[in-house]
């Protein structure tokens, strides 16, 4: 069984777990740590800490970080980096959440790549498509 936790500066994490649920409902095994402005990298893994004990009974663990370089994808790659179980990837984003957790078994590299296609400029797409209409 898969576990996700969802690591970000402010509330991202947490409030991109309430929007996945607007589309696929309750997610079991789904975590949020927030990194808030008064936390440090100590108060921070602490937070890391208590979110995998919500998922110690899952086999591989799926971190989603904000951005790379970033504390909290530091501090999470510092926390987890002995545990080969562990994936963690940076630039979350909503379809790659998505695909992750609509799609059992889906390896590392379609997860990038569904994160990387859900970033168009919808203009060009748009005006590419009309003018494919026309043709």
């Amino acid at each position: 069984m898969r576990g996700y936790l969802l690591v970000s500066h402010g509330y991202f994490a947490k409030e991109l777990k309430e929007s996945v649920k607007m589309i696929a409902g309750e997610v079991e095994n789904l975590e949020a740590c927030c990194l808030e402005k008064t936390d440090g990298p100590e108060s921070f893994s602490v937070k890391l800490q208590e979110a995998e004990k919500k998922l110690s009974g899952c086999d591989e663990l799926f971190v989603f970080a904000d951005m790379l370089g970033g504390s909290p994808c530091n501090t999470a790659f510092q926390y987890f980096q002995a545990k080969e179980n562990v994936h963690i990837i940076a630039g979350m984003n909503f379809p790659m959440l998505l695909t992750t957790l609509l799609t059992p078994d889906i390896p590392v590299s379609e997860i990038i790549a569904a994160g990387q296609h859900g970033v168009i400029d919808v203009r060009a797409f748009s005006a590419a498509n009309a003018s494919d209409v026309d043709d």
